[in-house]
């Protein structure tokens, strides 16, 4: 395996643990304030809503042609799909017992998110300490 792939395997690696404390320190969170049982449905549910939400862009995406197209989905990716994100998961959290408020239910929609663009974060910090790594193995 090139070393490059070694690297990109070991950040998602280290992508997956983090999201795994994330959840972790999230059930926590939730059962201390006794919406344990209501958090999991939630957290569950974030799975067909991404879907959705993917489906939600990229259909009318593909849909229109050459550069239309790249602003088609630009403009539902930072416009419609915020609203429909939200919005789903604060569906799901007044549907469960006991019910989650508006800002339990964004947090539950924001923090993988906010640990996507933290973890975009430390990957543009790390790049130039990679491609040193890479340089000095005489693989780039």
């Amino acid at each position: 395996m090139h070393p490059f792939h070694i690297l990109l395997s070991l950040f998602a690696v280290f992508s997956l643990v983090s999201l795994a404390f994330l959840l972790r320190w999230e059930r926590r969170y939730f059962f201390k304030l006794g919406k344990g049982n209501a958090w999991l449905p939630v957290r569950l549910a974030t799975i067909p809503i991404a879907l959705a939400t993917s489906a939600l862009i990229i259909i009318p995406a593909r849909s229109a042609t050459g550069m239309e197209g790249l602003a088609v989905f630009y403009i539902l990716m930072f416009t419609i799909a915020p609203i429909f994100w939200f919005s789903a998961h604060r569906i799901a959290g007044k549907l469960v017992k006991p019910p989650l408020s508006f800002g339990e239910s964004a947090q539950i929609a924001g923090s993988p998110i906010a640990l996507g663009v933290i973890l975009s974060a430390v990957a543009h910090t790390l790049q130039p300490l990679a491609w040193s790594i890479l340089r000095s193995m005489g693989n780039v």
